[in-house]
């Protein structure tokens, strides 16, 4: 067997579409964990629906000027647990003036005397 006159002895053959091998991937940047959420943000909204509103009110401005200061996440939170906390506030004081009036005209018509 003759071997072609273009390709050298002991020599592979060239095909016209060789494989070359690809570029390296590009480098992405690090991954970045987002900054943790301020407890006191948490708390605000926890205590402002579930326990005491006021507690909620101040737990919310408190936060506020933590993550102010830390850039830590949770601004929204602290004003759903501010808003929520004086709205809930101003309903237990109308519904405290109410019941008061309430047991008031109780005590002084008559139904409580002995």
């Amino acid at each position: 067997m003759t071997e072609p006159e273009d390709e050298p002895a002991g020599q592979p053959k060239q095909y016209p579409y060789q494989y070359q091998p690809h570029p390296p991937y590009p480098q992405y940047p690090q991954y970045r964990p987002a900054p943790p959420v301020n407890t006191y943000a948490i708390l605000a909204v926890i205590l402002a629906f579930f326990a005491f509103p006021p507690l909620g009110i101040y737990f919310g401005r408190k936060a506020r000027e933590q993550i102010e200061q830390t850039g830590e996440r949770g601004i929204e939170l602290a004003k759903v647990g501010i808003v929520a906390g004086w709205i809930l506030s101003c309903l237990f004081g109308l519904f405290l003036i109410v019941w008061c009036g309430f047991a008031g005209s109780l005590v002084f018509s008559g139904l409580f005397r002995s």
